[in-house]
């Protein structure tokens, strides 16, 4: 563990049974991932029920997301003042009340107030239960992480097949599962896991909180309604606000006597390259599972079950790398080294994928996948030893709270970029095939429609180059796809070059300059760099 991870005091000691309580932890943890599958499959059904405009739809989708990213560093400073664990239960309940209100909304504005309610609950369960390992599990944190992320995929698979099942006999049973899941992490954690709290009381830093919640909202509000463009007022406003916080609370955290959030924690080489490991593997799960299941519907002519049995190995292969993170830690491997490899692997796959063509068998997709799986996984359960080990004991809740926002503005910012190259590059490639069979602009208006989904016009199936048309915005698909994920390879492998430089290369120049591992003077602790994985 790193050489901040030591246990702090707390109300009722360290864990009795620390097999069960990381059990618990794991239990609340898996409460996000598996929201996000069910309510990606709900929303359609609730949206049509309910009569929602396409403007409210297209709200709801994203709510809890967005109240989720501008709660959760108020929440993980809440957890850390007056009690990690005691926050967490408050947003088990928060999660039971959420799904209860949306399952049972007559109208499209309790519907939405249920998913914001549970959007503060999803917040509070995904970073107090990651900040409590290290309290439960003081001297294995890197393994206790192991099993923590092993355990939320392994759940997460019935879940969302259990979801599944009952979204088909109506939406609202699906809202259902993750409130069960929050009772059952409430008994567990109230049972299992100690209190814990910081020693030292910080004060409010309500500027600073106000700001980054402004910051996550604008840019994830703004980068989400990206994908056809970045100059209109819907993308610019919410972004340029967003950015504008962002700007401010870093310099107010640097100002301030008891910051929200110190920034200045990420100095420290371990924790900036896993700052970076969060952005890349996040972009990395948004690019694969939106472009990848749009490729195999449009191109391949997959089912719905055919794209989500498709992407199972990427699954699989995520339970392996992180039990395999564990496994490494045990036996010596440096947390540095594992986020360096995983995120090598992570450009390799994305290179897979960009060499993918129309024609492709499934095994290419499918060793991308598993690569790409494995590799995620192995870095995000590394990564996590910093944010979870590094700060003090007094800023763990808030610490890791930065992880799970960061990888949420990624994620969207991930499906942005990769929403904008494609269409873009296929909308390119589509006018070039309407210029070389000599389409008039009325048919050119009409041939778009079919090709995005709608009715074909009459006169295409007596037109001889009906297939040239059709087989011409299939290739320009294919070759935007193709582009699309060939630059993400090449961001990527810069991504992996930053955190290199963090990782290992500066902590070798300050070592062969008789530094400390954060830059300043005096004798060298590699134990200060590294995170033991024991």
């Amino acid at each position: 563990m790193t050489k901040n991870a030591a246990a702090e005091p707390t109300a009722d000691g360290v864990a009795r049974r620390p097999g069960a309580a990381i059990f618990a932890l794991t239990m609340a943890g898996v409460a996000q991932a598996a929201d996000v599958s069910l309510h990606n499959t709900a929303i359609a059904s609730a949206a049509s029920d309910l009569g929602m405009s396409p403007s409210e739809r297209a709200f709801a989708a994203s709510v809890a997301t967005l109240a989720m990213a501008a709660s959760i560093l108020a929440i993980g400073n809440l957890g850390d003042r007056i009690g990690r664990r005691l926050v967490l239960l408050w947003a088990c309940g928060a999660l039971l009340v959420g799904g209860l209100v949306t399952a049972v909304a007559p109208s499209a504005e309790i519907y939405i107030g249920g998913r914001v309610l549970t959007g503060f609950g999803l917040a509070g369960t995904l970073c107090l239960s990651m900040a409590l390992i290290r309290t439960v599990a003081p001297d294995r944190v890197g393994k206790a992480l192991s099993l923590f992320f092993t355990g939320q995929v392994a759940f997460t698979i019935p879940l969302t097949i259990l979801g599944g099942w009952l979204i088909g006999g109506s939406w609202r049973y699906g809202y259902l599962v993750v409130p069960v899941v929050g009772i059952i992490a409430f008994v567990l954690n109230k049972r299992f896991v100690p209190r814990s709290k910081a020693v030292h009381a910080r004060s409010t830093d309500g500027v600073g909180l106000s700001l980054i919640a402004v910051a996550l909202v604008g840019i994830i509000w703004g980068v989400s309604d990206a994908s056809g463009g970045w100059t209109s007022a819907r993308v610019l406003v919410p972004l340029l606000i967003g950015v504008a916080a962002l700007v401010a609370f870093l310099w107010w955290e640097t100002h301030h006597d008891e910051p929200a959030l110190p920034v200045n924690l990420f100095k420290d080489p371990d924790l900036a390259g896993a700052l970076t490991a969060d952005v890349s593997f996040n972009m990395w799960q948004a690019v694969m599972v939106l472009q990848l299941s749009l490729l195999w519907q449009y191109v391949y002519s997959y089912d719905a079950l055919q794209v989500t049995v498709g992407q199972l190995p990427a699954t699989i292969a995520m339970v392996l790398g992180a039990f395999a993170a564990g496994r490494l830690a045990t036996r010596g491997q440096s947390a540095q080294s594992m986020v360096l490899v995983g995120l090598a692997g992570v450009a390799i796959a994305m290179g897979v994928f960009a060499l993918a063509g129309g024609s492709s068998p499934y095994w290419v997709f499918g060793l991308g996948l598993v690569v790409g799986g494995f590799s995620r996984m192995l870095t995000e359960t590394a990564a996590g030893e910093f944010f979870v080990g590094k700060p003090p004991a007094d800023l763990v809740g808030a610490t890791v709270a930065s992880k799970p926002a960061i990888g949420q503005a990624s994620f969207a910012l991930g499906l942005a970029l990769s929403s904008s190259l494609l269409y873009g590059g296929f909308g390119n490639g589509l006018q070039d095939v309407y210029d070389e069979v000599g389409l008039t602009p009325v048919q050119q208006t009409q041939i778009s429609g079919y090709v995005a989904g709608g009715e074909a016009p009459g006169w295409v199936a007596d037109s001889p180059q009906a297939d040239e048309i059709v087989q011409g915005a299939t290739d320009a698909y294919v070759t935007a796809y193709q582009t699309t994920t060939g630059v993400f390879a090449v961001v990527f492998v810069l991504l992996f070059l930053v955190a290199a430089w963090f990782l290992a290369i500066l902590p070798r120049r300050r070592a062969r300059a008789g530094l400390a591992p954060d830059g300043s003077a005096g004798p060298t602790d590699s134990s200060a760099s590294g995170a033991a994985g024991a």
